[in-house]
């Protein structure tokens, strides 16, 4: 079925949102694997992602002071990376590659537009001058003359590469005082082949282009600002004189858009992502242009960058502050399925979405089939439950919860989740969702907290669909309601998952233990110390010139005290409180990305920091000592999710925390308990040796008479 799949989050962008669009990223392009994406920001660095795992494979930045003008590509001859920076830079690095100052180094004669690059094929090299050439010609002679094609002024709007009959074929579409021309690259002539395109209507501006090339003939698609979509077709084959490409109508959007982009999916389909004036979102859809039918639509709550890339059937969209990944499929293009889903335009994406209603086609049916299946229709009725999935009963549940007392609210969202075996029941939730935190908004004294956890548990939202849930609760102090967020919410951003970090390491005691938190699991493991939550001085008769040597070479000493001995054999306590135990573990067991994490942990405070990695080392070592404790796997951070903390924290932190006297304490402690640990994994490894010998040395060993007596000499 033609439509969109659920959607996640890529990865959170560094750059605000500010008051207008996102800034999106320069590419987002196919990586060597299948499962890769290249992202290539507008800066200095270049990011390979898998997009299943979300997760960064590798990442690659060029010098200060110099830029990246033309997004990374994958040369899948040589498997090596090609970037260019500053316009007439070119590098080349491959995976085991750290550093691009010491990667391969090409200086060009002229600025580069943009490198294309497909599979089994050489890639191309588009200069701003509109020549092309293949990329080991230009490394073969870096410094060679690039002759000058375009005329001054006209500059690339666009460009694509494709494959004919085993030829590469380069188009690009240029612009010049208001007039588009589109120029056809063939490697197998070696020119460039020049259509001016007609203007299509007075005063409407293109807003996109995208084309696809099937029997010689490029099929171009452009977007214009009126609404309209128009397609025409080049050819490829050589002519002297100069063509004209007369564009003629393909589809009508619903409105006109200042601003959008366009893309070709497949033979039959296209996309758009455009904004709605009237409703001030923007839409993607998919569209069907053999039957010019609407075939899926999808609504973002927040400002895009108006940027779209379709790779391995995902399109990624800058959305807020986050890439997200959106699969799609695409049938083969018939009648059937291309019936569209024909929207009015004031109305939400969520409900264009329809469900067939057996019911109802019973009812309609001839009174003959109505007779014979009575009685199992009355059947079935009695079992089923009443559900929401009609808009009518729906638009009564919204009005509801807007004029509604709030001691009201909790039965009307219990009537909502009636509908929980409905087909469609995740878009009534996330409804419900956008109109309790759109009257939390409008009136400050209106919170349900009650119904907000019983939506969250339902585990059908996500934080992407409401973000304003988290600030909601931050701004109310809710730590239930955030520690539910943490739990069931996917794809939050590191920049709010810090702020719910400093709110759980500076709420007050008092607050917490009013807090509806469940401790059952952790009551056994945590034991809290009865000067928690106070960040310990180290005693100043023992330091000198702010330096302890003694504390340092503790576990050197040959004589110790009783008072040191009976306090090393004590059990470690916890620094921080039960219940803020069970927050801060939400935010250790939740999943994160290193490099968007650690410049937004900068701006935890001194005692924050301090408290934190006391918590931490808690952990750390409790688990250390205890390796028998069985508790819950998504309510207990794992070792390694521990010692990833601890590392990100102090990299953010570590000159200030150097510099704090009473974190000076701890990080002896650290030290101490690093280098046990090293010389605890250094005698594992001797043990190792021994075992794997006795290992080889029992398959040598011959059959023997019932008993015998073995002497084996380890060395």
């Amino acid at each position: 079925m033609t439509g969109f799949r659920e959607e996640f989050t890529l990865c959170a962008l560094l750059a605000g949102t500010g008051a207008g669009r996102p800034r999106g990223p320069r590419s987002v392009g196919q990586g060597g694997e299948p499962d890769t994406v290249l992202l290539t920001d507008t800066g200095r660095t270049v990011t390979l992602y898998q997009v299943s795992d979300q997760k960064p494979l590798g990442s690659w930045t060029v010098k200060q002071g110099q830029i990246i003008t033309s997004p990374a590509v994958f040369n899948y001859g040589t498997e090596e990376y090609i970037v260019v920076h500053d316009d007439k830079v070119i590098r080349i690095w491959k995976d085991s590659d750290a550093n691009l100052d010491k990667a391969f180094k090409a200086t060009l004669s002229a600025d580069v537009y943009r490198i294309h690059s497909l599979p089994d094929h050489e890639p191309l090299v588009l200069f701003r001058g509109g020549s092309v050439r293949f990329l080991d010609m230009v490394l073969a002679d870096p410094q060679q003359d690039v002759e000058t094609i375009l005329v001054d002024g006209e500059k690339i709007l666009w460009s694509d590469m494709y494959v004919e009959g085993g030829q590469s074929v380069l188009v690009y579409i240029t612009e010049i005082l208001g007039e588009h021309c589109v120029y056809i690259w063939s490697s197998s002539p070696g020119i460039s082949q020049k259509y001016k395109v007609n203007p299509y209507i007075d005063g409407s501006r293109t807003l996109g282009f995208s084309g696809s090339l099937k029997n010689k003939m490029f099929h171009l698609i452009i977007l214009y600002s009126n609404g309209h979509v128009c397609h025409s077709f080049a050819s490829l084959v050589q002519s002297k004189v100069e063509n004209a490409l007369t564009v003629s109508p393909l589809l009508q959007l619903e409105e006109p858009s200042d601003t959008g982009v366009v893309a070709v999916l497949d033979d039959s389909h296209i996309a758009t992502l455009t904004e709605l004036p009237s409703m001030q979102k923007d839409i993607l859809c998919i569209w069907n242009t053999k039957f010019q039918t609407l075939q899926a639509v999808k609504e973002f709550p927040q400002k895009t960058s108006m940027q779209l890339w379709c790779n391995d059937n995902k399109m990624y969209v800058v959305h807020g502050k986050s890439i997200t990944v959106i699969p799609y499929g695409c049938d083969p293009s018939c009648l059937a399925s291309s019936l569209g889903k024909w929207r009015n335009i004031h109305t939400s994406a969520l409900e264009t979405v329809s469900f067939v209603n057996w019911d109802t086609l019973v009812d309609n049916a001839p009174e003959a089939k109505k007779s014979s299946s009575g009685g199992r229709k009355s059947a079935r009725q009695r079992k089923t439950k009443p559900t929401v999935t009609h808009d009518a009963d729906l638009a009564v549940l919204l009005k509801d919860i807007e004029n509604a007392p709030e001691s009201q609210i909790a039965s009307v969202v219990q009537r909502a989740l009636w509908g929980y075996e409905a087909v469609d029941f995740h878009i009534t939730i996330g409804k419900i969702m956008q109109e309790l935190l759109n009257r939390c908004r409008c009136d400050p004294n209106f919170y349900p907290q009650s119904p907000l956890v019983q939506l969250i548990q339902t585990n059908l939202l996500s934080y992407s669909l409401c973000p304003d849930l988290v600030a909601l609760s931050l701004e109310k102090q809710d730590v239930r309601l955030l520690q539910l967020c943490l739990q069931h919410l996917p794809d939050i951003p590191e920049s709010v998952i810090c702020s719910c970090l400093k709110a759980f390491l500076s709420i007050g005691e008092d607050h917490l233990r009013n807090a509806p938190l469940s401790t059952e699991y952790i009551l056994n493991y945590i034991e809290v110390a009865e000067e928690a939550e106070q960040p310990s001085v180290p005693d100043a008769a023992v330091i000198q010139n702010g330096f302890s040597p003694a504390a340092l070479e503790e576990d050197s000493c040959d004589v110790q005290t009783p008072e040191i001995v009976s306090r090393r054999n004590e059990p470690p306590k916890s620094p921080v409180s039960v219940k803020r135990a069970v927050l801060l573990n939400s935010i250790l067991t939740y999943p994160y990305s290193e490099t968007f994490l650690l410049p937004h942990l900068k701006s935890l405070s001194a005692s924050q920091v301090v408290l934190f990695l006391r918590y931490l080392h808690y952990l750390y070592v409790k688990c250390g000592s205890d390796l028998t404790i069985n508790l819950p796997e998504k309510q207990m951070p794992s070792t390694n999710q521990i010692m990833d903390w601890m590392s990100v924290v102090l990299d953010a932190h570590f000159t200030v925390v150097v510099m704090l006297p009473e974190a000076k304490k701890m990080l002896q402690k650290l030290h101490k308990f690093v280098r046990t640990q090293m010389k605890l994994y250094s005698e594992l490894n001797k043990v190792e040796g021994c075992l794997s010998e006795l290992h080889r040395m029992k398959h040598q060993v011959k059959d023997c008479d019932r008993y015998s007596i073995e002497v084996l000499e380890l060395y």
